[in-house]
């Protein structure tokens, strides 16, 4: 998990732009759900329906069996070193948490719970029946 204060203050934004982030929380536990059942490599079906391009990077990774510290290095240097801050930052380190722990075999309650700790602001109703 990203524990840089700096980091958190650039990726600060409104509740509403947190509840636009619901859906991909929703996702990385359904990724979590494929994972799961069917392996890692089932997640070679999912690519197709994925628009998000870091999303689709660190799935591609996963999914080529690439080591997780490497998979971690690639994310992160994206996060840090790209121009993004407040809701696209939010989203990406959420896609980070999800897909580190999608990749070490974590349970998709798990994920649910790891990813939506980051939209601090939304109301837990939003993830009930989930």
């Amino acid at each position: 998990m990203i524990r840089d204060l700096a980091l958190a203050a650039k990726a600060a934004c409104s509740a509403e732009d947190q509840q636009s982030l619901v859906p991909i929380v929703i996702k990385l536990k359904e990724l979590g759900q494929v994972a799961q059942k069917n392996g890692l490599l089932a997640l070679e079906a999912e690519l197709g329906t994925i628009e998000d391009r870091f999303l689709n990077l660190g799935l591609q990774l996963i999914i080529d069996r690439t080591e997780p510290e490497n998979v971690k290095d690639v994310l992160d240097s994206d996060i840090y070193y790209n121009e993004s801050n407040g809701r696209e930052l939010l989203k990406k380190i959420i896609i980070r948490e999800g897909l580190l722990r999608i990749q070490a075999g974590d349970s998709p309650r798990n994920i649910l719970i790891c990813t939506s700790i980051f939209l601090g602001k939304i109301d837990r109703s939003s993830f009930v029946n989930i």
